[in-house]
């Protein structure tokens, strides 16, 4: 009976971040493409899709604000910077994990992301 329900509400977060931001979050801006590489998030440790990215395309090397939030609209973490393109200048990877600092549930989750006045958000789903 647990699995049942487990798998129901699954379902309805995954239909509610469907339909919250339909497609992919893809954007651009006077900055250049700014891109999310996954939004299905499944921290169980196999090294797939185990954090959710987000690239940044920022050439003028701008302050970035990059947070996570709840439904209710609390932040519950600050995106860490990952990497910077090496092959793609002016790229930064900015990574969440779910698995890191309090544990986080599955559910669906909102992030946001400031780059001088280019604002980027979406849906983020984690499977647990």
């Amino acid at each position: 009976m647990y699995a049942v329900m487990k798998a129901k509400r699954i379902a309805v977060n995954l239909m509610a971040a469907l339909t919250l931001a339909p497609g992919a979050a893809f954007c651009a801006s006077a900055l250049g493409q700014s891109i999310v590489m996954n939004r299905l998030i499944t921290p169980n440790g196999d090294g797939r899709n185990d954090t959710f990215i987000f690239r940044c395309h920022n050439p003028r090397d701008s302050a970035v604000e990059a947070k996570i939030y709840d439904l209710s609209g609390r932040e519950i973490a600050v995106m860490r910077i990952k990497s910077i393109g090496t092959a793609a200048p002016y790229y930064y990877n900015y990574e969440w994990d779910p698995n890191s600092g309090s544990r986080k549930e599955g559910g669906v989750y909102v992030y946001q992301v400031r780059v001088e006045t280019a604002v980027y958000k979406g849906t983020i789903v984690v499977i647990r």
